[in-house]
């Protein structure tokens, strides 16, 4: 006798209330076990990002055992602001977990933000395959290097690089902005608050890369360190490196290599396509665990941020693609848990923008279109220039016919997206 699923909880889903802060701080707290009560209401009461109208929780029989924050973010891709929503702080009462809780909250979350017209929400998993099922699909992979600063190149232009001081602040947020604009592929966009509340006020040291001109900054680095095993064995873990010229690039990578008197390991997480390996004068990496002959690895893969397209129309059409981008086919997409999605999309592309209507079924229709069928997950990865589309037919992530995946192949063909560690949520 086969067994039926389990049914999904009752659960009432709504806003959080002010009333509701004290519940929810010691929920998280028992959820993660990390932080003070106080720090949790903190959390909830002050944060730069969300307000308690932005929480939301979920109720059994009249208890709260289950919440999460719906963050109103802004994400910069190809040099435009798009409003993106962040999932952040879930949390499920240790007695219910298990219990289809978590699943039951998720699937409410993301019927809310549909229905309000929410295009895209981003992630960050505790465990991503619990986030796929729901459509999310991981765009942001990141290489993790672990290498001592000796390996690092020496420069001339660290000379230039001096301790930031409270004048230079607006500057290194004008410098932030600028490098997300023109390099950041979903880089957030950082409201004033997140600088004053969050990172002018984070552990460790600010230095900044001057040019040859007085007061022109072009460059700024931001580090951790961790003297645990001694001052003469500090550790250095770079969360972000910010440079807008190449001077500044080889000022900032002299600097850190200057220090290795002290340091011995310097820890960073970089796009995909940071130029870090090819300046590496040898490919040991310190935690690394692969070694085949003489050859180590330089780095580690790192499992970032998740995408889920909320509205396929709406975030097609919102999302700026190739300026070279040309053509017209059909995309199908298969979309269990908002069906909203589940149809096939006549989409064409034309001066760095797509027009995306449903597929006619008159006769003729769009049959003849190229056409790709899709899961909304890979389809996430495929418009955040993460999954090659030719890749995902080759490897059956997708189905092509007619050449739509050859077609869909530069669209969006991008630098790797890349959110920064200090934009952590």
């Amino acid at each position: 006798m086969t067994r039926r699923p389990p049914r999904p909880p009752a659960l009432r889903y709504r806003p959080a209330r002010r009333t509701d802060v004290d519940t929810l701080a010691e929920m998280a707290l028992r959820t993660y076990r990390v932080s003070s009560i106080e720090a949790r209401r903190d959390f909830y009461t002050e944060h730069p990002r969300f307000s308690i109208r932005d929480v939301r929780v979920g109720e059994l029989d009249g208890e709260i055992v289950t919440s999460l924050v719906l963050l109103p973010l802004q994400a910069w891709v190809r040099g435009q602001r798009l409003p993106v929503t962040g999932i952040g702080a879930v949390a499920v009462s240790p007695e219910c977990r298990r219990r289809g809780v978590g699943e039951a909250l998720v699937r409410s979350a993301l019927r809310e933000m549909r229905g309000r017209g929410d295009t895209m929400s981003l992630l960050y998993a505790f465990r991503s395959d619990f986030y796929q099922k729901f459509g999310w699909s991981l765009i942001e992979r990141t290489n993790m290097f672990s290498v001592p600063p000796t390996i690092l190149p020496a420069s001339d232009e660290a000379k230039r690089v001096r301790k930031a001081h409270m004048p230079d602040r607006p500057v290194i947020q004008e410098l932030y902005d600028q490098h997300a604009a023109k390099a950041g592929h979903f880089a957030l966009a950082r409201r004033p608050e997140w600088w004053e509340k969050r990172l002018w006020s984070y552990e460790g040291d600010w230095v900044v890369y001057e040019g040859r001109r007085r007061g022109q900054i072009e460059g700024y680095l931001q580090y951790q360190v961790d003297s645990g095993d001694g001052p003469w064995k500090l550790v250095l873990t770079v969360n972000e490196f910010v440079a807008c010229t190449p001077a500044a690039h080889r000022g900032l990578w002299g600097y850190l290599h200057s220090l290795r008197d002290q340091a011995v390991e310097v820890v960073a997480a970089v796009p995909g396509d940071e130029l870090w390996p090819s300046v590496l004068r040898d490919a040991q990496n310190l935690r690394g665990d692969l070694k085949l002959g003489v050859h180590r690895t330089a780095g580690h893969l790192g499992y970032g941020a998740m995408l889920r397209l909320l509205d396929v129309k709406g975030a097609l059409e919102a999302l700026p693609v190739s300026p070279h981008a040309r053509g017209e086919l059909a995309i199908e997409v298969q979309d269990d848990v908002l069906p909203q999605n589940a149809r096939a999309w006549r989409v064409t592309a034309r001066e760095g923008r797509l027009t995306v209507k449903p597929e006619s079924v008159r006769a003729g229709g769009s049959k003849a279109l190229p056409r790709l069928v899709t899961p909304v997950g890979a389809l996430a990865s495929i418009v955040a220039g993460t999954l090659s589309p030719m890749g995902a037919a080759e490897s059956g992530l997708v189905d092509d016919a007619r050449g739509a995946a050859e077609m869909l192949e530069p669209w969006f063909r991008t630098r790797p997206a890349f959110l920064h560690p200090m934009n952590g949520f």
